[in-house]
């Protein structure tokens, strides 16, 4: 069967609203909304399992009651956990998401687990997805072996899965472009596309960065929509016109969703297509998840 990796981070997400983002040194009464799980690489695991994708999730997590919630959750969702690694001495996993109006502000612990030694079996499931979902900062975690950073890549990439990379938090303001060398696909967001170029415009920071070897690079927009780059030229969406209820988690959907369209074997602009309806979806409901309706719902979407 066809399947998928998802690698990276699950978290719950505790809400707040506040009726404006404080300056420094403000105070600012906030009012507790709700806890509901979440985490940039477990919401788009979500979303390609309510497509009918078959999804695994990987991550490094510690084994108190936050990580059980987390991961029967997922396991609800029809995500398979068994990828992932425990290190015990690991804090819980959370994310503050602070909401003024229709915006938000996430603050998230940055935790740094030392390199996770995943084992043959997991690498042989990597190497046997179609694609493996993750991000540059996430794949620091894994090694098998002496196969650590691109070494890792290469090897996930020996039998042709893609990897797909999410840079959505990775803004690579370290110059590093190494990672862009062993890399298929990679979703941007404005601000992460932006630091990669260095004063580039879009369309020459998306031929340096095939010239690297990635085969596509997608910019998500926001509301002004996504523009896909690939070696057959570039293609630009318009977002869906709808009423944003809480945009935490769009992006995760519309990456997952392209790449689930994708992998069924819609064409870029299909595809691309698909994730827009997705994400106006996602942005009309609360929480992270709101994303994760299956076909039909998004093909509604797309027909309105």
């Amino acid at each position: 069967m066809d399947y998928s990796v998802y690698f990276g981070d699950v978290a719950l997400d505790e809400y707040y609203s506040a009726a404006s983002w404080p300056v420094q040194g403000d105070k600012v009464y906030v009012e507790e909304m709700q806890r509901i799980p979440g985490g940039m690489i477990a919401n788009a695991a979500c979303v390609a399992a309510s497509l009918g994708i078959k999804t695994y999730f990987g991550s490094i997590l510690n084994r108190g009651a936050v990580t059980d919630f987390l991961l029967e959750d997922l396991k609800n969702s029809g995500v398979d956990t068994s990828m992932v690694v425990y290190e015990p001495s690991l804090p819980d996993s959370k994310v503050m998401i602070f909401m003024t109006g229709s915006d938000h502000t996430m603050l998230i612990p940055h935790i740094k687990p030392s390199p996770a030694e995943l084992g043959e079996q997991r690498l042989e499931m990597l190497k046997g997805a179609k694609y493996v979902y993750t991000t540059p900062g996430n794949l620091l975690w894994m090694r098998c072996g002496s196969l650590q950073g691109p070494a890792l890549c290469d090897a996930i990439r020996s039998r042709g899965a893609k990897l797909v990379y999410d840079v959505d938090v990775d803004y690579a303001r370290d110059g590093d472009e190494e990672r862009f060398r062993h890399v298929d696909i990679c979703f941007f967001n404005q601000l992460g596309f932006e630091n990669v170029g260095g004063g580039r415009s879009r369309a020459e920071t998306a031929e340096h960065l095939l010239s690297l070897g990635m085969e596509l690079a997608v910019v998500t927009l926001g509301a002004q929509g996504c523009e896909l780059y690939s070696r057959e030229g570039m293609i630009a969406l318009p977002a869906k016109k709808v009423k944003a209820v809480d945009v935490t988690g769009a992006g995760d959907t519309f990456c997952s969703s392209f790449m689930a369209a994708l992998t069924k074997g819609r064409s870029l602009r299909e595809a691309a297509e698909f994730a827009t309806a997705a994400a106006a979806v996602c942005v009309t409901k609360l929480g992270a998840r709101s994303g994760a309706v299956g076909w039909e719902a998004v093909e509604r979407m797309l027909r309105s």
